[in-house]
């Protein structure tokens, strides 16, 4: 049997789902299949940090995830008996969400599948990709479903967010680059008796040569995270085993119990050579995959799957200059993903390291160095991932960035603001304009003294929305200030938040070059001669 879509997305997980809403929000016909019969009972990710629920905004998940979720209240570092340093999280993040929010992967799931299966699609779940090959015009892929039934599946474009093993990738040839960690680690999600600990709190204990972290989620339980002593093996983990490390190496006095996981397993570092080959794309852990300490993981996965969509999305629907936006994203996002596993690993490294002298220099860095609040501002804001900067691919060498950027130039994070609505005379937040599916022109004008875009525009469609801020509207320039503008200018915020390009307001000639190539409609000749 052969059927048709315009884009199948193989793997159901957070990035999979979050890149079939994202489709789904420009009215693509998509499917989504994964070989799983159910839904994982466990979770690997329990963090959502601040970029990746400013995409979420967007796909109108966050109520329902801050509804189950709970925000993280602080960081606590300790050696035996000793607490040595207390960080608030939050501090210094730029968000409409400053704060990691705790919540278990799999009520995430849970959450962005109601939303999808909302805007007309289902998860078909027990459907294998066996097979794909592909063409000038499309993906052949062969799935086999969970009834022995076999279909191949004519699609123009397929995306594997199928995770680490992923049958895409593996189907494409691409090297997964890397290595594995040669050391056996333990986790456990148990309750825990005994202590005082808060349950807004992560803490990460060394002692007696060993170190113990501890992560809260839902509403009692907590993830235990250890490492076994070298040579020990890769046997199943057990309650006593992990006991025995939080005796040893954890805060004082607490009793492990009513485990609802249990696991032994190494962590490997690894990235995908290429994000792209033709027509068919990796994202999230098909692409990436590194230690879990920061909790980077999911989020670098949504953060591709939203990064992904709306372009896939342009170019189904005929907009735009397809290979600037297609080749965007690979240049854009695996930059980004090399980082967070180089950073991932030299934590893991440093909250593991053991030996007496070891651990005498973890204790006086994070003494001197944990406790300043400038030192923890760029812990938080590393995590929260707002502050990263695209900075190849020509998507972004069409807004002609600066040398340095910094948060609003052209690929980095545009910020929220308030302004005042014309209408009523009430505060209004920009954050969910630049949430909807099309990119965002603010124009940041004097009085009496209008920035002219109309026969600019021409052809871009319900692609482009116009946000104008004058005295009425942004009396105090504030708005204009959160965006470093001295004087009247414009600012292009792409659908991904992602400001595209900027000018003054005399100078029109970089909206212009953008307009061309990203947001016209490809059988559309231009302005109007």
């Amino acid at each position: 049997m052969t059927t048709n879509t315009a884009i199948l997305v193989a793997g159901a997980g957070p990035t999979g789902l979050s890149l079939a809403i994202t489709l789904r929000r420009y009215g693509v016909p998509v499917r989504i299949v994964d070989h799983a019969a159910e839904p994982a009972g466990v979770s690997k990710a329990l963090a959502v940090w601040s970029a990746s629920m400013e995409a979420l905004h967007g796909m109108g998940v966050m109520d329902a995830l801050l509804e189950e979720g709970t925000s993280l209240h602080s960081l606590r570092i300790g050696d035996g008996d000793r607490e040595l340093a207390a960080m608030a999280i939050g501090e210094g993040i730029d968000s409409p969400y400053p704060f990691p929010l705790l919540l278990s992967q799999a009520r995430t799931e849970r959450i962005l599948t109601a939303r999808l299966s909302a805007l007309g699609v289902e998860v078909e779940r027990g459907v294998e990709l066996t097979g794909l090959s592909q063409d000038r015009d499309g993906v052949s892929a062969e799935l086999k479903h969970a009834d022995g039934r076999t279909e191949t599946l004519r699609t123009a474009y397929l995306v594997g967010c199928d995770g680490a093993r992923s049958a895409v990738r593996h189907a494409l040839g691409i090297e997964y680059k890397g290595y594995t960690e040669p050391q056996t680690y333990l986790l456990g999600d148990v309750l825990i008796e005994g202590g005082d600990l808060d349950h807004r709190s992560i803490y990460v204990w060394w002692h007696n040569d060993g170190t113990v972290m501890l992560f809260p989620f839902e509403e009692s339980i907590w993830r235990v995270f250890a490492m076994r002593q070298a040579g020990s093996g890769d046997e199943p983990a057990t309650l006593a085993e992990l006991q025995d490390h939080m005796d040893r190496h954890g805060p004082g006095g607490l009793s492990l119990h009513g485990p609802s996981w249990l696991s032994a397993f190494r962590i490997n570092e690894r990235l995908a050579e290429h994000y792209r080959s033709g027509r068919c794309f990796l994202a999230g852990d098909a692409a990436h995959i590194h230690s879990p300490a920061g909790g980077q993981g999911m989020n670098t996965g949504i953060q591709d799957a939203v990064n992904l969509g709306w372009k896939l999305a342009y170019v189904q629907q005929g907009a735009g200059d397809a290979d600037i936006l297609l080749d965007s994203y690979e240049a854009e996002r695996r930059p980004i993903a090399r980082g967070v596993v180089d950073a991932a690993a030299q934590k893991l490294h440093l909250a593991f390291g053991n030996g007496k002298v070891k651990t005498a220099l973890k204790d006086l860095a994070v003494s001197l160095f944990g406790n300043i609040p400038a030192v923890q501002k760029k812990l938080q804001v590393e995590l929260s991932e707002t502050e990263i900067i695209y900075g190849e691919g020509p998507l972004v060498e069409l807004g002609a960035p600066p040398r340095k950027p910094r948060r609003t130039d052209v690929g980095t994070r545009a910020r929220d603001a308030v302004f005042v609505d014309e209408t009523s005379g009430g505060e209004r937040r920009l954050w969910p304009l630049l949430s909807e599916p099309h990119h965002s022109l603010l124009l940041f004008e004097d009085a009496g003294h209008s920035i002219e875009i109309e026969g600019l525009v021409t052809g871009t469609g319900d692609r482009l929305r116009v946000v104008r801020f004058n005295k009425l509207t942004d009396p105090a320039c504030a708005a204009r200030g959160r965006f470093h503008l001295e004087g009247p200018g414009w600012i292009l915020v792409r659908p991904d938040q992602v400001v595209a390009a900027r000018g003054p307001a005399g100078d029109l000639s970089g909206l212009e070059r953008y307009i061309d190539c990203v947001l016209r409609s490809s059988h559309d000749s231009g302005k109007p001669a």
